[in-house]
């Protein structure tokens, strides 16, 4: 990777924008790369928001538990 891409989400209650900034040049496996972080962070907000992940001290953002459950 040469660059960086920054995201920048709007915050708002039914408001689902997001503002990319893009910096030096990427190439498709860093795209695919965030791709996968983004995937991975939507269905762990999924799965929060339905109660099969419930964060814990231990595991606060749940993302434990989201490898524990893929692996099943």
């Amino acid at each position: 990777m040469k660059g960086s891409i920054t995201f920048k989400f709007n915050g708002k209650a039914g408001d689902c924008s997001i503002r990319t900034l893009r910096e030096g040049d990427l190439d498709s496996s860093d795209l695919e790369a965030i791709a996968a972080l983004l995937d991975e962070e939507i269905r762990l907000s999924r799965l929060i928001a339905v109660g099969d992940i419930i964060p814990t001290s231990s595991d606060p953002t749940g993302i434990g538990q989201l490898h524990v459950h893929w692996s099943n």
